[in-house]
């Protein structure tokens, strides 16, 4: 039992090693990765894991202070966790404010997606400001497909707003401030300011009374 009492020990502190490593490594990574894609960040980010990122030329992509990010399935596990995507289309612009955390998050952004000072973003939450492919059979069903007529809106999340886990956020939302939206939740229409919304489609639950 002893023996098995200083395996555990040295254990744990090889997996403080290894956290206290990957955050170096990240961060150095990261940076690496945010100047080739032309992000405009603050040094003071911390990032565990290496995001994907996909910015055109024609793209914008910039980040406020102290932004906080997981990406990957070895961190904050729980459940479903891959790396963290961004991507900007040609002409798109994805603007992160200040003191924001996400994890294993998927912006897809063609348009505009906003998101102001102060927000929380849970595990593998995905916002889309674009349909992807037309509505239109006739269009969608062409070989090879038309991209004619792909809709896209823009995506805003306001200052203090909590996204729980799972959520999907599609085109043309805004989400106010300090609203809370419920884990698993699809938001395809606005939430107002200091509510709790919810649900498949999200629908209000209450008013945000912090309680």
């Amino acid at each position: 039992m002893a023996i098995i009492h200083y395996i555990r020990k040295a254990y744990r502190g090889m997996r403080v090693v290894y956290y206290q490593t990957a955050r170096v490594y990240s961060h150095a990574v990261t940076t690496f990765k945010f100047h080739l894609n032309g992000v405009q960040f603050s040094s003071d980010f911390v990032g565990f894991g290496i995001p994907i990122l996909d910015i055109n030329m024609g793209g914008k992509f910039t980040i406020g202070k102290r932004f906080w990010f997981n990406s990957g399935k070895y961190h904050a596990m729980g459940g479903r966790q891959q790396q963290c995507y961004f991507v900007a289309a040609k002409g798109a612009e994805i603007c992160i404010g200040d003191n924001v955390g996400v994890t294993s998050i998927a912006i897809i952004c063609h348009n505009r997606i906003s998101i102001g000072n102060n927000v929380k973003i849970g595990i593998n939450t995905v916002i889309y400001d674009t349909d992807f492919h037309s509505l239109d059979a006739r269009i969608r069903n062409q070989i090879p497909e038309s991209i004619e007529g792909v809709r896209s809106k823009p995506v805003t999340i306001k200052d203090g707003a909590f996204i729980g886990g799972h959520t999907t956020i599609l085109k043309g939302v805004t989400i106010g401030k300090n609203a809370i939206v419920g884990a698993g939740s699809v938001v395809f229409k606005d939430i107002p300011d200091e509510q709790v919304w919810a649900g498949n489609p999200a629908a209000y639950v209450k008013d945000n009374t912090y309680n």
